[in-house]
């Protein structure tokens, strides 16, 4: 995945001159991997002081694990994790990579357009009834429109591509799923009722947070701290040549197992969309509103048992603010 380079286990240090090394946990179809391709083919590592190394990953508990291990250096995952494990004294970091979301999916012609009008429906629910994302739009069903989702509709749970058969072959009235998942539904005729980032303004919050990010060991981060920020400077760059250039986005075609243009364009599209994120201080912020959300609709287990934000969860940005 890594190309060229291969891949390699090694703690990041500077041994002989050497560039650091940055171990980074990859799902094998995961849009980091995207990332890691562009930042490959133009040495964007090296011009940044480290040396990218791939570890593959089946999936995201396998990264958990790997992190925890000490197999990868860098992982992707979500804050809420990062703060559960920090509560309990593990010191991980979060530094905010895409705040692209998902949404509820239905049939064109069909007569959902709100929140409200789930009640009733059958709606496929991705990740289970702990998923933070439908635990925000349960928090927004209740403050904008007076419904609590998990009474009113007929909720099914499981993995987003079974949930997503099943719409198509029509056992469900609308998914609730992840955006590379509404990309797909999209490409096919479906529609976007309601978007996770709108359930996250009504409740106040900006959707400009990430709920996934880069996620590493502090005591790592401050002993390689240029091997740190220099990836994730790398990783702006990287965005940004997929932002600017059809060309790129070509070359990552093959990574993104979009087999006709119209997902292509949506793919794209989305993770485009994602890149607009908030700042260190700002997804502090957010964060801590989301956490009392997500603790009032899903209660302690919801959170990891946190009540509050503990301090350090958020890495400050490369620039020093945040």
């Amino acid at each position: 995945m890594i190309g060229r380079r291969g891949l390699m286990a090694g703690a990041a240090t500077l041994v002989g001159g050497a560039p650091a090394i940055v171990r980074l946990g990859i799902l094998q179809f995961g849009t980091v991997q995207w990332v890691a391709d562009v930042i490959r083919r133009h040495d964007l590592d090296t011009r940044h002081g480290f040396s990218l190394r791939g570890t593959l990953l089946a999936n995201t508990d396998a990264g958990r694990i790997s992190l925890m291990a000490g197999a990868s250096d860098v992982i992707l995952s979500d804050w809420p994790f990062v703060t559960a494990q920090r509560a309990a004294g593990s010191k991980l970091c979060f530094a905010g990579f895409s705040s692209a979301s998902g949404g509820v999916v239905t049939a064109q012609d069909s007569p959902i357009r709100d929140l409200a009008d789930l009640a009733g429906r059958k709606l496929g629910v991705a990740g289970g009834p702990a998923d933070k994302s439908w635990l925000v739009v349960r928090a927004a069903g209740k403050a904008r429109d007076g419904v609590d989702l998990a009474a009113s509709a007929r909720c099914v749970y499981g993995a987003p591509p079974l949930l997503g058969a099943k719409l198509r072959q029509g056992e469900l009235d609308a998914v609730l799923t992840y955006w590379n998942f509404v990309a797909m539904l999209q490409a096919d005729g479906f529609r976007q009722a309601v978007s996770v980032a709108d359930c996250v303004n009504a409740l106040g919050v900006s959707s400009r947070i990430s709920m996934v990010g880069f996620v590493f060991h502090q005591d790592w981060a401050d002993a390689n701290r240029a091997a740190i920020d220099g990836f994730l400077a790398a990783v702006g760059d990287a965005e940004r040549k997929l932002a600017g250039s059809r060309a790129e986005w070509d070359a990552v075609r093959p990574l993104m197992r979009a087999d006709n243009d119209a997902l292509f364009g949506r793919l794209r599209d989305g993770f485009v969309a994602g890149m607009s994120r908030a700042d260190a201080a700002e997804q502090a912020r957010g964060a801590a509103r989301l956490l009392v959300v997500l603790r009032r609709t899903g209660g302690a287990a919801a959170t990891g048992g946190v009540e509050t934000l503990p301090p350090g969860v958020f890495w400050p940005d490369t620039d020093g603010t945040g």
